[in-house]
């Protein structure tokens, strides 16, 4: 017999992975309107290389006539901070005569000229420790600049960068032009055509939970991409929403619940984050879905069902070791509990756990089954 090449969920993972492999060669594209702002601030001559730093900065390494600079940049092109590193012999003699004063020949691990949009400019001065290394900021005036306000100050501008992605990448449609919405559009329907038919319908072949899950995600993705900051309280109508469902419909099981969640995410993130998160955040989402509910890695899982069985003999019908060898044997399943939920008329109505048999096991006893019947015919004849 001729096997099939793949199943629709191995070509449903290859196009996700092709899909992805694809995305990744634009996940690090330096934005336009940052490439921009530096050369209005520095020059087309520059020349600088262009990494991703911790803080979720756009961090551009140039030359410059004093020497090695790094300046930083949010998604949006606004200019944070520039560093460059420098010798002691280089600061300013205040600066010097404090450091001295205060820390007298400690070795110095770095030290570094700063221009920072929130803070103007200072030196940041990082002395060697046997665990982490002390950091102090001076101004050009030999002042300490390190304190609990400064911390605060500093903490925030780390913050910048991040919640700058969450809240004002996307937020302006103003600034977007009709290709770049359009891409917002596709996307956002490729992820859900992947996750809500591509996942979860070529298992489950629910076409009410697929049309739901579309729902859900393609409804409320234009409301994201128009809210300019997604407060608590939308947060809080959203699960409303989902509660509402639930009441209003019939039982969700907790894999529905997860997949409905997951639709709702790939709203938000295909809405709200920049490209290279939205990417990242997307794969993620298919991913989990994708493992987290495949049939290879739940194979041995116990699941319950319910089940109507037809008893002709009355006296059986609350008798629970009878019925669960009977279940175990018919359907060829190890039956972990049985509950009765109600008896009628010559059928029995069960709640069963039951956990599927290795395929060996369960040919082998219907092969048994077929020889006990053939030799009571035997007899018979």
């Amino acid at each position: 017999m001729l096997m099939p090449s793949a199943t629709p969920s191995q070509r449903c993972l290859a196009v996700v992975v092709s899909i992805l492999a694809i995305s990744c060669c634009s996940v690090f594209a330096v934005p336009d309107v940052v490439e921009r702002a530096f050369e209005q601030k520095y020059g087309e001559d520059a020349k600088p290389k262009w990494e991703v730093d911790s803080n979720g900065f756009w961090e551009a390494q140039f030359k410059t006539e004093k020497g090695a600079a790094r300046a930083d940049y949010t998604v949006e092109g606004k200019w944070v901070e520039t560093e460059m590193s420098i010798d002691f012999d280089e600061l300013p003699d205040a600066v010097q005569e404090a450091v001295r004063n205060e820390f007298g020949d400690r070795e110095v691990a770095e030290l570094e000229e700063v221009e920072s949009a929130a803070k103007g400019k200072f030196f940041d001065i990082e002395f060697k420790e046997s665990g982490p290394n002390e950091d102090v900021e001076y101004k050009p005036t030999g002042e300490k600049m390190n304190g609990v306000m400064n911390s605060m100050a500093v903490a925030m501008t780390d913050l910048a960068g991040p919640m700058s992605e969450l809240e004002g990448s996307k937020s302006d449609l103003s600034q977007m032009t009709r290709v770049e919405l359009a891409l917002e559009f596709g996307l956002n329907l490729l992820t859900i055509f992947l996750y809500a038919f591509g996942i979860y319908y070529l298992r489950h072949h629910d076409h009410k939970m697929m049309f739901l899950l579309f729902a859900f995600n393609l409804f409320l993705f234009p409301i994201f991409l128009l809210s300019t900051v997604l407060t608590a309280g939308f947060g809080f109508t959203i699960f409303a929403l989902l509660a509402l469902v639930r009441l209003r419909s019939e039982n969700f099981d907790k894999a529905e619940v997860a997949y409905l969640l997951g639709a709702v995410s790939l709203t938000f993130i295909n809405s709200q984050l920049t490209a290279s998160a939205e990417i990242a955040a997307s794969a993620l989402v298919l991913l989990t879905a994708f493992v987290g509910d495949h049939p290879f890695l739940w194979r041995a899982a116990y699941q319950t069902t319910e089940i109507r069985y037809k008893l002709s003999d009355t006296t059986k019908m609350l008798d629970r070791e009878y019925l669960r060898e009977r279940i175990a044997e018919e359907f060829c399943v190890d039956v972990s509990e049985l509950e009765i939920d109600r008896v009628a008329k010559k059928e029995v109505r069960l709640t069963v756990m039951y956990q599927d048999r290795d395929k060996d096991s369960a040919s082998a006893e219907k092969d048994q089954k077929k020889d006990k019947e053939k030799a009571a015919e035997k007899k018979k004849s």
